[in-house]
Protein backbone atom coordinates (compact mmCIF):
# COMPACT_ATOMS: atom_id res chain seq x y z
CA UNK A 1 0.00 0.00 0.00
CA UNK A 2 1.06 3.43 -1.02
CA UNK A 3 1.04 5.99 1.45
CA UNK A 4 -0.81 8.79 1.06
CA UNK A 5 1.84 11.37 2.02
CA UNK A 6 5.71 11.54 1.75
CA UNK A 7 7.52 9.72 4.28
CA UNK A 8 10.01 12.93 5.35
CA UNK A 9 7.07 14.84 5.84
CA UNK A 10 5.60 12.68 8.35
CA UNK A 11 9.16 12.63 10.19
CA UNK A 12 9.35 16.40 9.99
CA UNK A 13 5.85 16.50 10.82
CA UNK A 14 5.24 18.64 7.76
CA UNK A 15 1.40 18.73 6.59
CA UNK A 16 0.36 16.64 9.22
CA UNK A 17 -0.29 17.89 12.75
CA UNK A 18 1.55 16.54 15.72
CA UNK A 19 -1.16 15.36 17.55
CA UNK A 20 -1.83 13.22 14.31
CA UNK A 21 1.43 10.99 14.32
CA UNK A 22 3.01 8.62 16.87
CA UNK A 23 6.62 7.53 16.97
CA UNK A 24 7.59 3.68 18.33
CA UNK A 25 11.05 2.58 18.56
CA UNK A 26 9.64 -0.81 18.84
CA UNK A 27 6.47 -3.12 18.13
CA UNK A 28 4.40 -2.59 21.48
CA UNK A 29 1.02 -4.26 19.88
CA UNK A 30 -0.74 -3.54 23.15
CA UNK A 31 0.24 0.02 22.79
CA UNK A 32 0.09 -0.11 19.11
CA UNK A 33 -3.43 -0.44 18.71
CA UNK A 34 -4.60 1.68 21.57
CA UNK A 35 -3.34 4.44 19.22
CA UNK A 36 -5.13 2.38 16.13
CA UNK A 37 -8.33 2.60 18.19
CA UNK A 38 -7.84 6.37 19.27
CA UNK A 39 -6.82 7.54 15.64
CA UNK A 40 -9.64 5.20 14.02
CA UNK A 41 -12.27 6.61 16.85
CA UNK A 42 -11.29 10.46 15.68
CA UNK A 43 -13.34 12.21 18.32
CA UNK A 44 -12.30 15.38 17.18
CA UNK A 45 -12.54 15.02 13.31
CA UNK A 46 -8.77 15.58 12.09
CA UNK A 47 -8.69 12.85 10.03
CA UNK A 48 -6.98 9.36 11.92
CA UNK A 49 -3.38 9.64 12.28
CA UNK A 50 0.31 7.72 11.87
CA UNK A 51 1.98 5.44 14.05
CA UNK A 52 6.20 5.67 12.83
CA UNK A 53 7.11 1.75 13.89
CA UNK A 54 11.01 1.95 14.35
CA UNK A 55 11.12 5.26 14.90
CA UNK A 56 12.74 7.00 18.44
CA UNK A 57 11.53 10.37 19.27
CA UNK A 58 13.41 13.10 21.44
CA UNK A 59 10.92 15.92 22.68
CA UNK A 60 8.26 14.94 19.98
CA UNK A 61 10.57 14.64 17.05
CA UNK A 62 12.07 12.01 15.41
CA UNK A 63 15.21 10.99 16.18
CA UNK A 64 17.67 10.66 12.80
CA UNK A 65 19.06 8.06 11.93
CA UNK A 66 15.90 5.90 12.45
CA UNK A 67 16.33 3.21 14.63
CA UNK A 68 14.84 0.86 12.58
CA UNK A 69 13.43 -2.67 12.29
CA UNK A 70 14.62 -6.07 10.79
CA UNK A 71 12.84 -7.11 7.74
CA UNK A 72 11.58 -10.38 8.78
CA UNK A 73 10.43 -8.52 12.40
CA UNK A 74 8.50 -6.43 9.57
CA UNK A 75 7.00 -9.46 7.81
CA UNK A 76 5.92 -10.82 11.23
CA UNK A 77 3.76 -7.87 12.47
CA UNK A 78 2.62 -7.74 9.16
CA UNK A 79 1.07 -11.48 9.94
CA UNK A 80 0.01 -10.77 13.59
CA UNK A 81 -1.26 -7.48 11.75
CA UNK A 82 -4.04 -9.34 10.14
CA UNK A 83 -5.40 -11.05 14.00
CA UNK A 84 -5.06 -8.02 16.16
CA UNK A 85 -7.45 -5.70 13.22
CA UNK A 86 -9.67 -8.82 14.78
CA UNK A 87 -9.94 -7.64 17.96
CA UNK A 88 -10.87 -4.13 17.01
CA UNK A 89 -15.13 -3.69 16.93
CA UNK A 90 -16.99 -2.74 14.78
CA UNK A 91 -14.60 -4.41 12.03
CA UNK A 92 -11.93 -2.50 11.03
CA UNK A 93 -8.53 -3.03 9.09
CA UNK A 94 -5.16 -0.90 9.21
CA UNK A 95 -3.10 0.15 6.73
CA UNK A 96 0.36 -1.03 6.74
CA UNK A 97 3.32 0.21 4.59
CA UNK A 98 6.62 -1.12 5.38
CA UNK A 99 9.42 1.84 3.81
CA UNK A 100 12.70 2.41 3.80
CA UNK A 101 14.42 5.37 5.77
CA UNK A 102 18.24 6.35 6.69
CA UNK A 103 18.70 3.14 4.89
CA UNK A 104 16.84 1.07 7.44
CA UNK A 105 13.55 -0.58 7.46
CA UNK A 106 10.68 1.01 9.15
CA UNK A 107 6.94 0.35 9.14
CA UNK A 108 4.16 3.24 9.05
CA UNK A 109 0.63 2.51 10.10
CA UNK A 110 -2.46 4.56 8.23
CA UNK A 111 -5.15 4.96 10.58
CA UNK A 112 -7.58 7.06 8.84
CA UNK A 113 -10.79 7.65 10.45
CA UNK A 114 -13.37 5.02 10.68
CA UNK A 115 -16.89 5.24 9.04
CA UNK A 116 -18.63 3.42 12.20
CA UNK A 117 -17.14 5.30 15.34
CA UNK A 118 -16.20 4.91 17.75
CA UNK A 119 -14.22 1.78 18.29
CA UNK A 120 -13.18 -0.44 21.37
CA UNK A 121 -10.01 -2.64 20.75
CA UNK A 122 -8.56 -5.49 23.28
CA UNK A 123 -6.91 -4.20 26.24
CA UNK A 124 -4.51 -6.63 25.28
CA UNK A 125 -4.61 -7.75 21.81
CA UNK A 126 -2.09 -10.51 22.59
CA UNK A 127 -3.66 -12.22 25.67
CA UNK A 128 -6.35 -14.98 24.70
CA UNK A 129 -8.97 -13.09 26.98
CA UNK A 130 -9.09 -9.63 27.73
CA UNK A 131 -11.81 -6.86 28.17
CA UNK A 132 -12.61 -4.56 25.12
CA UNK A 133 -12.00 -0.95 25.89
CA UNK A 134 -12.12 2.97 24.17
CA UNK A 135 -9.54 4.64 23.36
CA UNK A 136 -8.93 8.20 22.62
CA UNK A 137 -6.64 10.86 21.79
CA UNK A 138 -5.67 13.99 24.20
CA UNK A 139 -3.31 15.83 22.48
CA UNK A 140 -0.53 13.54 21.59
CA UNK A 141 -1.18 11.07 23.76
CA UNK A 142 -3.67 7.80 23.82
CA UNK A 143 -5.41 7.22 27.13
CA UNK A 144 -8.14 4.54 27.97
CA UNK A 145 -11.65 6.78 27.35
CA UNK A 146 -12.72 6.82 31.27
CA UNK A 147 -15.54 8.42 33.17
CA UNK A 148 -19.40 7.92 32.89
CA UNK A 149 -19.91 10.87 30.43
CA UNK A 150 -17.18 10.06 28.10
CA UNK A 151 -18.15 6.36 27.89
CA UNK A 152 -21.68 7.50 27.64
CA UNK A 153 -20.92 9.93 24.73
CA UNK A 154 -19.06 7.13 23.12
CA UNK A 155 -21.71 4.36 23.52
CA UNK A 156 -24.10 7.05 21.93
CA UNK A 157 -22.01 7.56 18.93
CA UNK A 158 -22.03 3.95 18.27
CA UNK A 159 -25.44 3.73 18.53
CA UNK A 160 -26.10 6.41 16.35
CA UNK A 161 -25.07 6.88 12.49
CA UNK A 162 -22.63 9.52 13.59
CA UNK A 163 -20.01 7.60 12.09
CA UNK A 164 -21.26 7.35 9.23
CA UNK A 165 -23.25 10.47 8.45
CA UNK A 166 -22.09 13.34 10.47
CA UNK A 167 -18.35 12.16 10.95
CA UNK A 168 -15.73 14.64 8.85
CA UNK A 169 -12.80 12.83 7.63
CA UNK A 170 -10.31 15.68 6.94
CA UNK A 171 -8.12 13.65 4.31
CA UNK A 172 -6.17 16.73 2.93
CA UNK A 173 -2.56 15.35 3.38
CA UNK A 174 -3.51 13.20 0.83
CA UNK A 175 -3.65 15.02 -2.42
CA UNK A 176 -4.98 12.52 -4.75
CA UNK A 177 -8.24 11.43 -2.38
CA UNK A 178 -11.69 11.87 -3.66
CA UNK A 179 -14.64 10.58 -1.24
CA UNK A 180 -16.93 8.35 -2.13
CA UNK A 181 -19.79 10.97 -1.72
CA UNK A 182 -18.21 13.37 -3.70
CA UNK A 183 -17.39 10.97 -6.30
CA UNK A 184 -21.43 9.61 -6.53
CA UNK A 185 -21.91 13.86 -6.47
CA UNK A 186 -20.40 14.34 -10.04
CA UNK A 187 -21.18 11.43 -11.51
CA UNK A 188 -25.13 12.55 -10.25
CA UNK A 189 -23.49 16.02 -12.28
CA UNK A 190 -22.67 14.25 -15.23
CA UNK A 191 -25.73 11.94 -15.79
CA UNK A 192 -27.77 14.95 -15.02
CA UNK A 193 -25.77 16.57 -17.99
CA UNK A 194 -26.45 13.51 -20.33
CA UNK A 195 -30.31 13.80 -19.69
CA UNK A 196 -30.20 17.06 -20.87
CA UNK A 197 -29.51 15.94 -24.18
Amino acid sequence: MALPINIEDLLNKRKVESNRIEFKAEWNPDKIYHTVCAFATDLENTGGGYILVGVEEENGVAKRPVKGLNEKEIDDILKDMVGYDAKIEPAYMTKASPEIVDGKPILVIWVPSGLNRPYSVMESVVAKKSTPKFYVRSKSSTIEAKGNDLEDDLRNIRNSDYGRYHGHNDYSDYDGYQSHDNFLDEQDDHDMMEDDF
